[in-house]
């Protein structure tokens, strides 16, 4: 029988992998409480409720059809579950009013997911978007 701490953990992996890498958004209503909340300094305002999220990660998938996120090392504790990765992809569509540049980012980042009742009710993401922007050609990277 699976521990809550590893239920979780599969919880978050599927997330990533169907629903953020596979784009299988129906998942969304599985995955995430109809109430969740993503804080992310990368995204303006706070989303709430799975549809915001799913526009955002639409939108990303379309300036990025290729973008990946790969889990490196995944900890659960209690009702929290962490991740550290990379996130990769290439701009072929236009982003936030940048045209598409053909180039490719490999940045790292960080989230932890709060789950609740079998469902991530709350993410906190936090991903090196300066280095996204840097490696667009957008700003020049930081020394």
């Amino acid at each position: 029988m699976a521990t809550r701490q590893q239920a979780n953990k599969a919880l978050v992996t599927r997330f990533i992998t169907d629903l953020v890498n596979g784009q299988q958004y129906a998942l969304a209503d599985e995955v995430l409480t109809t109430d969740y909340t993503r804080h992310d300094p990368n995204t303006p305002g706070t989303e709430r409720g799975p549809a915001p999220w799913i526009d955002t990660l639409r939108a990303l998938h379309d300036a990025f059809p290729d973008h990946t996120v790969t889990i490196d090392e995944l900890i659960a504790e209690d009702d929290r579950v962490a991740f550290a990765g990379r996130m990769t992809g290439t701009h072929t569509g236009p982003f936030r009013g940048l045209e598409a540049t053909d180039a490719r980012f490999d940045v790292r980042g960080h989230a932890m997911h709060r789950i609740e009742g079998g469902r991530i009710a709350e993410t906190w993401a936090t991903w090196d978007f300066l280095g996204v922007l840097a490696a667009l050609g957008v700003v020049d990277p930081p020394r």
